[in-house]
């Protein structure tokens, strides 16, 4: 089927408005969006410091980006992020199994809260799980095989989403801070 340049010729003249809108549309979209990147760029308000606890099983963790407390509690400082941000973190995993095993990363226990640092009970379960999804957590190394005292480099990333719906929950709570745990472990192979 070809079309003609005079029915596109038409079909144009027919839908002006239409098609107007639609573009005005389109250009309007974008302006919106970069305002807001940029707004939220510069906006000191819209930042979060944050930590992640480290809590282990069958593995020992050291060296690299981990810090600890006088008390031996190990812990990784994210540092201040904002949204559209992604913040690396690594160190160093070694198994203290006697049998191969895969190595399992995952985080937990997401806690949230205000200016004076109490912990924010939410009116909303869909704000907090708006919260919790506006961060992506990943792993180079979760799902690796790791044999027994091998030390594997592990490096997490944390990502901040850049969304309406996790900007305004944040707004809305009076989020400052936040802090979640890291379970680190290993599973049987199968």
């Amino acid at each position: 089927m070809r079309i003609s340049s005079k029915f596109l010729t038409e079909l144009a003249k027919r839908h002006k408005k239409t098609l107007l809108m639609i573009v005005m549309t389109v250009l309007i979209t974008i302006v919106i969006q970069t305002v807001f990147s940029v707004w939220l760029s510069e906006n000191s308000d819209v930042y979060l410091p944050s930590i992640g606890t480290i809590y282990t099983l069958n593995v020992e963790v050291y060296g690299g980006d981990l810090k600890e407390l006088s008390d031996g509690q190990k812990f990784l400082d994210w540092g201040i992020i904002y949204p559209g941000m992604e913040v690396n973190r690594s160190f160093n995993v070694k198994s203290k199994s006697n049998v191969d095993a895969i190595l399992t990363i995952k985080p937990t226990n997401w806690t949230f809260k205000d200016l004076t640092n109490r912990t924010i009970n939410f009116i909303s379960e869909t704000d907090y799980e708006t919260l919790v999804s506006g961060f992506i957590f990943t792993s180079n190394s979760n799902g690796t095989l790791i044999r027994p005292t091998e030390t594997l480099e592990v490096t997490l990333t944390l990502k901040v989403k850049v969304s309406s719906d996790f900007i305004d929950a944040l707004i809305r709570n009076n989020v400052k801070n936040f802090s979640f745990d890291i379970y680190i472990d290993l599973s049987k192979l199968n």
